[in-house]
């Protein structure tokens, strides 16, 4: 009744609109009906991500670069967050950051407390969310700059620097309420809040993808630790030279009150 013939093996092929039309398909159609199917599906959008440390000294620039590769109609309305680990020789600043979102110049949720004035040996690490903004110079490109503290390390024994390494982050992809496309299903999803302004939460596509360099390295200059009795007998007489000016300036004063 609702099936058709095929004239050369006698086999059925299912009429449109009667049962499964993959179940009764012959072997020689079945690969037709999954190539349309996937002819028909968007590909998963590519990342290309560059970073690079700006400025020298205890506080710097972390600047990052990330460009959605993709079908235009896919990918013209993503947005790109950026889940950082900070080391325990670095830091953000909590109220620098707010002061920068607060003129509209970054963007970036921290998820763990952070103690600015910790050295690095009591502190650990912590974890940020940095909301990209699109880069007006480039197409489906996006851009953070980051402020980056490095703390205060123990001195050092047999050097006068240390090497601290920021690994590469996890680069979170939304792009629109029919997103992801079915080709991106190997890849997981987590939920992170849409933006700064109502936190309302997002489902955001953790992409894998192509990075220069793998990892950035900071050299931070430290004491020796051979030049403490050293340090430690100078800031003594340091400090009882200008005690004894203090104590000298106070007594002068009230003679001349008497």
């Amino acid at each position: 009744g609702g099936q058709l013939t095929d004239p050369k093996n006698r086999q059925p092929v299912f009429a449109a609109g009667h049962g499964d039309p993959t179940a009764g398909a012959t072997k020689l159609e079945l690969p037709w009906i999954l190539g349309a199917a996937q002819a028909n599906e968007s590909p998963c959008p590519e990342l290309l991500a560059r970073r690079g440390i700006l400025n020298k000294g205890y506080h710097r620039d972390l600047e990052t670069s990330v460009v959605v590769q993709g079908p235009a109609e896919l990918v013209k309305h993503c947005r790109v967050l950026i889940q950082e680990h900070i080391p325990s020789g670095l830091y953000l600043d909590p109220y620098q950051l707010s002061s920068l979102r607060h003129h509209n110049l970054t963007e970036v949720l921290l998820l763990t407390p952070v103690d600015v004035e910790a050295p690095e040996y009591l502190s650990r690490g912590h974890t940020a969310l940095v909301y990209t903004k699109p880069d007006p110079s480039c197409a489906h490109c996006y851009t953070s700059t980051v402020p980056l503290h490095i703390r205060y390390h123990r001195p050092a024994s047999q050097t006068d620097k240390v090497s601290i390494t920021l690994q590469n982050p996890k680069l979170l992809l939304n792009c629109g309420q029919d997103f992801p496309p079915t080709s991106c299903s190997p890849h997981s999803v987590t939920e992170a809040p849409c933006d700064l302004k109502d936190k309302e939460l997002c489902q955001w596509l953790d992409l894998p993808y192509t990075a220069d360099p793998n990892a950035l390295n900071l050299e931070v200059p430290v004491g020796l630790a051979e030049d403490g009795p050293i340090v430690c007998a100078v800031t003594l007489i340091v400090t009882l030279i200008c005690a004894g000016m203090i104590l000298g300036a106070v007594y002068r004063h009230g003679q001349r009150s008497v």
